[in-house]
């Protein structure tokens, strides 16, 4: 009487049958694992903060997380001058500000430049970075840039090309920094203007 051998049943084909699955099923490539989980997000930085403002949440020397129920819109840009006058850029509407500056303010003091953006409802997120100010007696434009190479002098504003005599502030400002440097000041109001110094 002829007799036939069963066939030894495989590893796989053993954790198939007791997974409920046919041998001859074609599985799929296994799912990838979960994306390993980066680094937080700051309130800034998820707020967009960083839009439009140059500075990258690690740049700000202050942030806080401030409730300000009577604030209208969605953004507001300010600068805190050295006497502690706040002067605003942008803004919807006039309500008090005083909440953001005072959050600021147990880390970082005047001058400084703020960004608040609404985070939800009355919860808004701010930043601050601490600024130079100078006193510029300059009538024309909202910005002067102004560079020094050896007997090379080159100044503009509202980067066109000005004739106009260079603000004797602007040297003494970038002097500090060597006999070669740029000079560049944005108008905060009247004759108060943020300046950043760099060598050349």
């Amino acid at each position: 009487m002829g007799f036939s051998r069963r066939k030894q049943e495989t590893l796989n084909e053993k954790l198939l049958r007791e997974a409920g699955l046919e041998p001859t099923q074609v599985l799929g490539d296994p799912e990838p694992p979960p994306p390993a989980p980066g680094p937080p997000v700051s309130v800034l930085a998820a707020a967009g903060v960083p839009d439009g403002s140059r500075v990258s949440p690690r740049e700000w020397d202050a942030t806080a997380v401030v409730k300000a129920p009577d604030l209208a819109g969605e953004r507001v840009e300010f600068t805190t001058i050295p006497n502690g006058d706040v002067i605003v850029s942008d803004e919807a509407g006039n309500a008090d500000l005083s909440p953001f500056a005072d959050a600021v303010e147990q880390h970082v003091s005047p001058p400084y430049r703020a960004t608040a953006v609404r985070q939800e409802g009355s919860l808004w997120g701010v930043g601050a970075k601490r600024i130079q100010v100078a006193e510029i007696p300059f009538p024309q434009g909202e910005r002067l840039q102004f560079s020094r190479t050896g007997d090379d002098r080159e100044f503009h504003v509202d980067s066109e090309p000005s004739h106009a005599p260079v603000p004797p502030e602007l040297e003494r400002i970038g002097e500090p920094v060597g006999d070669s440097f740029y000079v560049e000041a944005q108008r905060i109001d009247g004759d108060l203007w943020e300046v950043k110094v760099s060598p050349l």
